[in-house]
């Protein structure tokens, strides 16, 4: 079987040695081919198998009017595409469904009536008046006075009989002090 008219009419008979034929002289090129486009062996392999598959499959209806070559190096070309739009479409669906249930995580544990956010919540509640009960005494009077009492810094400076540049030095000192013991909430 040397001449492609003679492989061709052995394919479309489902003749055994024209597969065989097909099969020693195309293969590893056609996985070449494929390789060229999925940058895989295994896949390659496989959809160049699952095209000689095809063939012997369907060889009552199979139509070749090009050379065998091209028409081979066509189909893995082809079949390659499809596989790497559909691989495309999967990794796009993955990575939308991941992000919606990270989001219904996220969405279930800040969900007031969910234990974990309240017991989060209860955690980081303790860490914060722990952290402002180690703040220095006047610079917590004077940082409850802003937050708690909401006092502006021009009333918590009178009350102190201090200049409103010490309230915002020590407004400032307590906001450093707790952003850095409270990093791992921030």
């Amino acid at each position: 079987m040397n001449d492609e008219a003679d492989i061709i009419k052995g394919l479309k008979a489902g003749n055994h040695s024209a597969y065989k034929f097909l099969f020693e002289h195309y293969y590893k090129m056609l996985c070449y081919v494929a390789f060229g486009y999925v940058n895989d062996t295994f896949i390659s392999e496989m959809i160049v198998s699952d095209i000689i598959f095809d063939l012997w499959k369907n060889h009552h209806s199979l139509e070749i009017n090009t050379s065998l070559r091209n028409y081979l190096i066509r189909s893995v070309r082809n079949r390659s595409l499809n596989y790497c739009a559909q691989s495309e479409r999967q990794q796009a669906l993955r990575e939308q469904i991941g992000g919606e249930i990270e989001l219904a995580q996220i969405e279930a544990i800040n969900t007031p009536d969910n234990p974990l956010s309240q017991l989060i919540e209860k955690e980081l509640e303790k860490k914060i008046d722990d952290s402002i009960e180690s703040l220095p005494e006047q610079t917590r009077k004077i940082f409850c006075m802003s937050r708690f009492e909401n006092k502006k810094y021009e009333e918590i400076a009178h009350e102190m009989s201090v200049s409103v540049d010490v309230v915002k030095y020590h407004i400032k000192s307590a906001l450093a002090q707790l952003r850095t013991k409270l990093k791992e909430y921030l």
